[in-house]
């Protein structure tokens, strides 16, 4: 199948944005004198500082949408095409996943600004992705007002309260479903009628509105806590607005199900994450690792992985340089998993630039914009493995091919491919200390012998044979290859793509 290049679900590059941790914009200093970071017991820390977890999400660096703006080129020329942003609602924490209301939060912005992010993003050929946080609300917000900072009012401090049904009280008002347990973050009855108008149903939703502000979709936090028949309604919600709007799940187990019994676009495909993740590290056999990446194409299909995120890190996960210890080598070789999979490659901001951090909130320090503390061989590699991603058509969707190894082989290896037999790539990896040299053969019907195959990204040698392919990877190496010209005047398969 020729995939679409028109698409723009399965031709992603998504970089993700920590707001408060991305760039301050030109009106930061005024923010402060307003008070708008300490309204609740917040502070302003300089953006060297390190994030503590003592702070409870109450440190403030100063980022937002203007300075968004500011380093949109910068996005552009890493390759990326979309950007995901952590939620902009106003809310207490830094994080902003304790929403208060759905308005832009002050310290980010305003609607104008947001618009003015829309359209500038849209100029350079990008897309915005907005967080959805639709689980749960903060215990502070209007709806729950357990502080009464919104008056008298609220479930908490009213049994008839308008607001009451919006949460599952088991006791009220002290007894009532949160998200894991955690008091500060109420879980939202999605079974009231009012409130699905509110969120999703209206034309003046929540959904609804930031679609025709000019957003390209959403990113639905807890979309396993949420429940199939939520999801599609979000989905239906966004797309009744905007055709072409793009909704995936925030999914940390295996996707099948979501995508199954769902109207999910596609997930945050942390399934991939764990099983390369822990291969290159050595927890998972090689074996292990290209018996779970096919079982998922096999189980899940091409088309719905196409248009999933293959994650790596995120703000929720250390950053990639301290789960594989800093070795570039390593992150090189997950980067090119990434790129080669069926899925959309996610860039968490500043993995680009070798940022390291540890689990919540060292993950979340501020953006490193000094260039001279940039680790550039990697930065290099990134830019070049996403260019890869965003030339090649196989790797917009096109169809997946299963290789078969030795079980006790350290390759790990799939292809990837088109209607036009010279779209082709194959991706191997060698998992393993050693030089590996091996013959594999390749049940492809437009496989185009006895040429070598050029390596596009990474390093080894691979050349066709008739039906099959002699690899030899060096060490802890992954690449992907392309077929080589050879001839000047002969074509194979010449009448194939017509």
């Amino acid at each position: 199948m020729m995939p679409d290049k028109m698409d723009w679900k399965k031709s992603q590059i998504v970089y993700q944005i920590f707001v408060d941790r991305f760039n301050r914009g030109p009106k930061f200093d005024e923010k402060v004198k307003l008070g708008l970071y300490s309204r609740d017991g917040g502070k302003v820390k300089n953006w060297k500082e390190i994030p503590t977890r003592k702070s409870h999400g109450m440190e403030f660096f100063g980022g937002d949408i203007d300075g968004i703006i500011e380093k949109l080129d910068y996005i552009k020329n890493l390759g990326a095409n979309v950007l995901y942003l952590t939620p902009i609602f106003l809310a207490s924490t830094n994080h902003k996943y304790d929403t208060h209301d759905f308005r832009i939060d002050p310290q980010f912005g305003d609607e104008k600004s947001l618009k003015r992010l829309f359209d500038e993003a849209h100029v350079r050929g990008m897309k915005v992705v907005l967080d959805g946080v639709f689980n749960h609300v903060g215990a502070d917000g209007v709806w729950f007002n357990r502080s009464k900072r919104y008056g008298e009012g609220g479930a908490y401090n009213d049994s008839k309260s308008s607001f009451v049904d919006f949460f599952d009280f088991q006791e009220w008002p002290d007894k009532y479903r949160s998200w894991y347990d955690v008091k500060l973050l109420p879980e939202l009855n999605l079974k009231s009628e009012k409130l699905r108008k509110i969120l999703f149903e209206n034309e003046d939703s929540v959904v609804k509105r930031y679609i025709k502000m000019g957003a390209d979709g959403w990113r639905l936090d807890c979309a396993h806590d949420l429940g199939h028949e939520i999801n599609s309604l979000i989905v239906n919600s966004a797309q009744s607005v905007n055709s072409d709007s793009y909704v995936v799940g925030e999914i940390s187990s295996y996707p099948l199900e979501w995508l199954k019994k769902t109207k999910l676009d596609g997930v945050m495909n942390y399934y991939f994450a764990n099983i390369v993740l822990n291969g290159l590290k050595g927890k998972f056999t090689s074996y292990v690792v290209k018996a779970e990446l096919d079982r998922m194409v096999e189980e899940i299909g091409v088309d719905a992985l196409s248009k999933s995120w293959n994650m790596l890190s995120s703000h929720d996960t250390p950053r990639l340089n301290w789960l594989l210890n800093g070795n570039d080598q390593l992150k090189c070789m997950a980067l090119t998993f990434q790129i080669a999979y069926p899925g959309n490659p996610l860039i968490y901001y500043g993995e680009e630039n070798g940022m390291n951090g540890g689990p919540d909130p060292d993950n979340r320090k501020p953006m490193l914009w000094e260039d001279h503390q940039w680790d550039w061989k990697f930065r290099e590699f990134v830019i070049k493995a996403m260019k890869v991603k965003n030339v090649e058509p196989a790797l917009k969707g096109g169809e997946y091919l299963k290789i078969m190894f030795s079980p006790l082989s350290s390759i790990v290896g799939f292809g990837r491919y088109t209607e036009k037999p010279e779209d082709t790539l194959f991706f191997f990896a060698n998992l393993s200390g050693e030089n590996v040299h091996e013959d594999v053969p390749i049940a492809y019907s437009y496989f185009i012998h006895n040429v070598e195959l050029e390596p596009i990204i990474g390093n080894g040698k691979a050349t066709a044979k008739v039906s099959r392919i002699e690899i030899e990877m060096p060490p802890n190496s992954a690449a992907i290859f392309k077929f080589r010209p050879r001839f000047s005047t002969y074509r194979m398969y010449k009448d194939i793509d017509k």
